[in-house]
């Protein structure tokens, strides 16, 4: 499949998929299920401390100075995932809504916050799981593999605004949902029936992590 609106190709995903979902002799390598299957609540789109603590579960460390830094993010976060439509998938967002995605990254560029550990690949890791279909994941590894003039121009350091560069990395994902919606139905068939059930978007997540690991 290309992805990356065409500029990267990416060769079996099923493999990488299968590679990241499946056990181990002496377990798992990597978060699913434990991460997309985590319950913190009983209200899932409600933030609470534990959703601060879910992007360990994929090697991120969340000392005390991060841990202080995003609870006091928390009522912010909170009314920025109020503001997304419900039951809305990435694949069929409209413009008004991605800019919302866009938006919840806005307390990224508050000085007072820029001076702390807590970037833009930690606010997705603790956001994504309350809207696994709309909201991404993203580290430095998909920043990477995006990270194209045709596609999203480098990071937010270059003079753009968080919201402004997750607004064109939002959209060049909904670019390659779309232009590999069938695709992914099929990747996402080969969740076992036993764990969570994973969104298109996280699977996209997979594939390009996954490649770009290899």
């Amino acid at each position: 499949m290309k992805l990356a609106k065409g500029t990267r190709e990416v060769f079996d995903a099923e493999s990488l998929v299968e590679e990241y979902l499946g056990p181990r002799k002496r377990g798992l390598r990597y978060a699913y299920p434990y991460y997309d299957g985590l319950v913190t609540n009983d209200d899932p789109d409600l933030l609470c401390t534990g959703d601060l603590l879910a992007p360990s579960l994929l090697g991120v460390h969340v000392d005390v100075d991060r841990m202080h830094t995003l609870t006091a993010l928390t009522p912010l976060l909170q009314r920025a995932l109020d503001k997304l439509p419900p039951g809305i998938e990435l694949i069929e967002a409209d413009e008004v809504t991605l800019d919302l995605v866009a938006a919840l990254y806005d307390p990224l560029d508050d000085p007072d916050v820029s001076d702390r550990d807590v970037k833009g690949s930690l606010i997705a890791k603790v956001l994504h799981r309350k809207r696994p279909a709309l909201v991404p994941l993203f580290d430095s590894k998909v920043r990477i593999f995006y990270q194209h003039e045709d596609c999203v121009p480098p990071s937010p350091r270059d003079g753009r605004s968080w919201r402004q560069y997750m607004g064109l990395l939002v959209r060049a994902m909904q670019y390659d949902l779309r232009e590999n919606a069938e695709e992914f139905r099929r990747l996402a068939a080969l969740v076992p029936s036993s764990g969570p059930p994973v969104t298109p978007l996280r699977m996209l997540d997979v594939v390009v992590w996954m490649s770009s690991a290899v």
